[in-house]
């Protein structure tokens, strides 16, 4: 990983142990990023795991203006999206088993 990618990774996650304290369960880096085949083109991808069940839609308005921000400053596309801890450790799709296989826990 390069020092942009960590100095991106270490402010998620800051902000993220910061909002959501102990609701959070893991932070995971996933995705060409993770799998070190990125190009300058490539969006970093950010799967977080919170603990609780919760409502999609209000969790992305939640963070959206940090992660903009944060893509604005590096000129980077941030993309994340949401799980819970039990559909990550049941869920069975090509989706989940890739980022179980390919992922970087934070």
């Amino acid at each position: 990983m390069n020092n942009q990618l960590n100095s991106i990774l270490k402010s998620i996650e800051k902000y993220l142990k910061t909002i959501y304290q102990d609701e959070l369960d893991q932070v995971i880096l996933f995705g060409s990023q993770a799998r070190g085949n990125a190009t300058a083109e490539s969006d970093i991808d950010i799967l977080i795991i919170l603990k609780h069940p919760f409502r999609y839609y209000q969790e992305v308005q939640r963070i959206s203006e940090f992660i903009s921000e944060l893509s604005l400053e590096y000129n980077q596309l941030i993309s994340c999206c949401f799980t819970t801890s039990e559909q990550w450790q049941t869920e069975n799709s090509a989706f989940y088993r890739n980022i179980h296989k390919e992922g970087i826990i934070l």
